[in-house]
């Protein structure tokens, strides 16, 4: 790794490290350079929220690096306003361990991108899906919120488990596969308990 790369992983590192509190103004602006965390109040027009993140065919090292942070940070902020808002007290036991797994998920991949041997600079503004639902969240009635959590932060982490085991079974870049390998378990785990907090 570059010493360049270094200095924007230490860079990553403090951002990351410092992210907290769901921010209050959404982004206006893509950020491609620095590492801002994802806004998260936008309200975007139908159309524009079924936008996927776009993928990186030449690196499938850094896009799904990038894909699992934007799942990982979106659980994150999903599990602080389900701890604030959750009617029922299994639900918020749920959010707090998809919480507290979430910052671990996040320090395990500030290790792999460390240990990575691919170009980990990539854009880390959420994209009009995950605004519309962390939205959504924020909006919903009181009487409606742990089963709609449930079902759009299970649905996040399901899809987030699912990227990892295809990158743990075919990924090239060690560090991120072995990242891929450790973090897949937690995302399932963490839907399933969110699964059962619905059903219950």
């Amino acid at each position: 790794m570059t010493f360049k790369a270094a200095y924007k992983v230490t860079a990553v590192l403090a951002a990351l490290a410092t992210f907290g509190a769901l921010n209050a103004q959404a982004q206006t602006t893509p950020q491609t350079t620095g590492p801002t965390p994802p806004a998260t109040t936008a309200q975007p027009d139908a159309a524009a929220a079924q936008t996927p993140p776009t993928a990186d065919a030449s690196n499938p090292a850094k896009d799904f690096i990038r894909q699992t942070f934007l799942a990982n940070e979106f659980g994150i902020a999903a599990a602080q306003v389900a701890i604030a808002k959750a009617q029922s007290p299994e639900t918020k036991a749920a959010a707090q361990t998809v919480l507290n797994d979430g910052m671990k998920v996040r320090q395990d991949m500030i290790a792999a991108i460390q240990g990575s041997t691919s170009d980990m600079h990539f854009d880390q503004t959420w994209n009009a899906d995950y605004k519309a639902k962390l939205a959504d969240l924020q909006t919903a009635a009181d009487a409606d919120f742990d089963q709609k959590y449930a079902a759009i932060a299970g649905q996040v982490l399901t899809s987030a488990a699912s990227t990892a085991s295809a990158y743990a079974a075919s990924g090239d870049d060690a560090a991120v596969k072995t990242f891929a390998t450790t973090a897949q378990p937690i995302f399932q785990t963490d839907a399933g308990k969110l699964a059962a907090t619905a059903s219950s």
